[in-house]
């Protein structure tokens, strides 16, 4: 069971990393980027360069450094998560017995 929360919570940072469309709020607004996803530091640069011209567009960009801190979280959730399972799996051989 504790695998299967593993695989939802892996699932759930996918589709956070998925809402994270920095490059392309700089792109829609004029600002050329090369790499699809930006670092966190990479959008702060930007933010500094727009200095309050564009605060919607701030905003999201903010936003989406906090969709990128979430991610990261997810993930490491996810891999430890992974981790207690195998180890539970190991001492407690449930699922091998249903198998």
């Amino acid at each position: 069971m504790v695998i299967l929360g593993s695989v939802f919570v892996f699932i759930v940072a996918g589709i956070i990393r998925l809402l994270d469309n920095s490059a392309g709020l700089l792109i829609a607004s004029g600002i050329s980027v090369s790499p699809f996803y930006l670092s966190a530091d990479t959008i702060k640069e930007e933010i500094q360069k727009l200095e309050g011209s564009n605060e919607k567009l701030e905003r999201k960009l903010y936003r989406n450094i906090k969709l990128q801190k979430l991610h990261k979280v997810l993930i490491i959730v996810a891999v430890v998560l992974l981790l207690v399972g195998i180890v539970y799996e190991i001492y407690n051989k449930e699922l091998i017995r249903l198998l």
